[in-house]
């Protein structure tokens, strides 16, 4: 290396004792970082005639920013090791300074390390240019680039016999990390030393780089494999030759073995069709079956084709969510849940209380039930508090309103659709309520409005336990406890060929009565309180007190819109009223003007009306046998169709009538 020139550096000492002396500068002999440096430390107080650094860690500082820094220390040092063997001794020293210009490592020969030293060129020194004034470490911090600073380019005088050649570090977002630094004796100062330095430090740089990288990798797929092994979703990884190679824990819970190393075709059936493997894309949502160790299970898959660049194959993510597990969560959160328990009902008459005794023993089994009873009369409240009682409470509870639904759509949301089943079914297709309500309750309301079509398909899922989505010969098992409400008379609609007598008797295992308000007595008055208290609080209003005269009235209104007409009605009064009592003038209209019921026929009198309503409903039967007779000539096949009967059904209506088989029609 060579020296600078005699001649310059009694210039340039010349300069700095000028500079020191009378502040002013000889702008020709100094670089214009050298100028600005100098410049810095004057205006910072730095001692011009020192040199040392005093700003030291003790030892337990030390310790604590090295084991902090110690995976930093210990990247850079294998390049540290590579420039000081190529300046090994020739009296030169390799730093490593921290982003304040704090010493972390040194290497140098033992004695130009003895001679820094008593400088406090060592461990837990700080350089910045506060403490050292003009320095290479320093300096490179200040400017942010690369600096030699040799001899008298040093502030401090103590440091004219030194060159230091020093280069930042950088993040991988451009702030600087640190400080690489090589010095030695001021005489042996050359320009390819800073370029020793930086080509060292872009090689830190790359490396540091390299190994953030890594590790964000590294990170990234510990959390990607902890995901894949905590998700709920049962997740396998196939290899090209349609071999899997993964699973999660979810996965081996479903199909109940380990399935590494088995054919992804084995285990999903008709998996070749979705044809990942030889063209990769992606598909979602798509209704496959599971061929797991317990037998065939429903579930939607999602897959997506990973191409591998090197080997040019493909890999096949494949998640899988078997579809019971999906239905848990959508009643969950979709409100298929039963909310009403038979402490919910309200009422001392001894005919609530017989159908609540029903309701009772109805829970403790699962067979079907049939619920009747004029509208209003609380029969869906009932059905929930049956499920709540029942062994199927943790199930899901679905309502489906026969009467509510076009005629068309009463198969789709019963029984569920596939993709392209009808116009407007939605591309993913959608399952019905019995496949909703596996493992709970189906509470099938107005089942008396059902249309005849509708009632031999349910007929035959209630026999079966299994249904066909539209569109669909694919078989899917349920497990349902059905219960079905209506406000209609299902025997005289089956006499009347309405309703499929085979589906009333299906249906019709657990009978109960709710009896409509009118026959309930006080507990007219009893509903009415509740009621009272009820929606006052809901409407944010103090709760009025009743007249008598209010309550007598109640009574002996007929309430033809059963308790659901009794909400309206209180809801009305308390709109109605102004201050905190109700009075018979806040009562609706047609309550007020309307006469007291007539007693209903007792003993005798009851006995003889039920034997009349028998004969009329009979004779109703005949009559509409032999209009049928005479609209299709005797023809006996016609006539039990057009009743969705046997044959044998109506030959047995004919005998029962007394009508004839060779009776003849014009």
């Amino acid at each position: 290396m060579s020296a600078q020139p005699e001649q310059q550096k009694i210039s340039l000492a010349t300069a700095w004792q000028q500079f020191i002396s009378t502040g002013e500068l000889q702008r020709d002999l100094h670089r214009p970082e050298i100028i600005d440096s100098w410049l810095r430390c004057r205006e910072m107080d730095v001692d011009p005639y020192d040199g040392v650094s005093h700003q030291l860690l003790n030892a337990d500082e030390i310790s604590t920013l090295l084991e902090a820094k110690r995976t930093y220390v210990t990247l850079v040092r294998h390049f540290m090791k590579q420039l000081y063997e190529f300046v090994q001794g020739s009296g030169f020293i390799v730093f490593l300074a921290n982003q304040d210009g704090c010493i972390l490592e040194v290497m140098g020969d033992p004695e130009t390390l003895k001679s820094a030293a008593q400088f406090n060129m060592i461990q837990g020194a700080s350089w910045c240019e506060e403490a050292g004034g003009t320095n290479g470490i320093g300096t490179a911090l200040a400017l942010g680039r690369p600096i030699q600073v040799s001899g008298y380019e040093h502030y401090c005088q103590k440091l004219h016999q030194w060159t230091c050649s020093a280069a930042p570090l950088f993040t991988e977002a451009g702030e600087i990390s640190g400080v690489l630094q090589m010095s030695g004796p001021s005489y042996e100062s050359h320009p390819h030393t800073l370029g020793m330095v930086v080509a060292a430090a872009e090689a830190i740089n790359k490396h540091l780089s390299l190994w953030h990288s890594n590790q964000e990798l590294t990170v990234a797929n510990v959390q990607l494999n902890l995901l894949f092994q905590t998700m709920s979703d049962g997740a396998l990884i196939v290899d090209a030759d349609g071999i899997v190679r993964q699973t999660n824990p979810s996965a081996k819970e479903v199909f109940g073995k380990d399935l590494v190393g088995v054919p992804i075709n084995t285990i999903i059936a008709h998996f070749d069709e979705l044809d990942l493997l030889h063209k990769p894309h992606s598909c979602k949502d798509i209704d496959v079956v599971l061929l797991t160790m317990t037998g065939a299970v429903e579930a939607m898959l999602t897959a997506k084709s990973i191409r591998n660049e090197s080997s040019g194959e493909s890999e096949v993510v494949v998640f899988f969510n078997p579809i019971h597990k999906m239905k848990k969560i959508a009643n969950r959160f979709g409100g298929a849940q039963a909310t009403l328990h038979f402490s919910d009902i309200l009422g001392e008459h001894a005919s609530l209380q017989e159908a609540i005794r029903v309701g009772h023993k109805a829970a403790k089994n699962l067979s079907h039930v049939l619920i009747q009873g004029e509208s209003g009369t609380g029969k869906d409240l009932l059905a929930q508090a049956i499920h709540n009682a029942s062994s199927r409470r943790n199930g899901p509870f679905l309502a489906l309103n026969c009467a509510a639904l076009p005629r068309d759509l009463i198969a789709s949301e019963l029984f569920g659709y596939i993709s392209g089943a009808f116009t407007g079914a939605s591309p993913k297709g959608r399952p019905g309520k019995f496949e909703m309500a596996s493992g709970g309750t189906l509470l099938l309301d107005e089942i008396g409005d059902m249309p005849l079509d509708q009632q031999a398909t349910l007929l035959r899922v209630l026999q079966d336990k299994q249904v066909n989505r539209l569109g669909s010969e694919r078989v899917i098992s349920v497990d349902v406890r059905v219960i079905c409400a209506t406000h209609r008379d299902l025997l005289d609609a089956v006499h009347r060929g309405h309703f499929r007598q085979d589906l009333f008797y299906r249906i019709n295992v657990a009978q109960i009565v709710v009896p409509p308000l009118r026959k309930r007595g006080d507990d007219v008055i009893v509903l009415f309180n509740h009621l009272l208290q009820k929606i006052s609080r809901r409407l944010l209003v103090a709760q009025p007190q009743a007249d008598p005269e209010v309550l007598d009235t109640l009574r002996r209104y007929h309430w033809p819109g059963n308790v659901r007409e009794l909400e309206n009605v209180v809801e009305k009064m308390i709109h109605a009223a102004d201050g905190t009592t109700l009075s018979i003038d806040h009562l609706p209209a047609e309550i007020i003007a309307t006469p007291e019921s007539k007693p209903q026929p007792q003993g005798g009198e009851q006995a003889q009306h039920s034997r009349t309503f028998k004969q009329a409903l009979g004779e109703q039967e005949r009559q509409l046998m032999l209009e049928l007779l005479q609209r299709y000539d005797g023809n006996v096949s016609r006539i039990a169709r057009e009743m969705a009967v046997s044959r044998n059904t109506v030959y047995r209506k004919m005998q029962t009538h007394g009508i004839a088989r060779d009776l003849h029609f014009n």
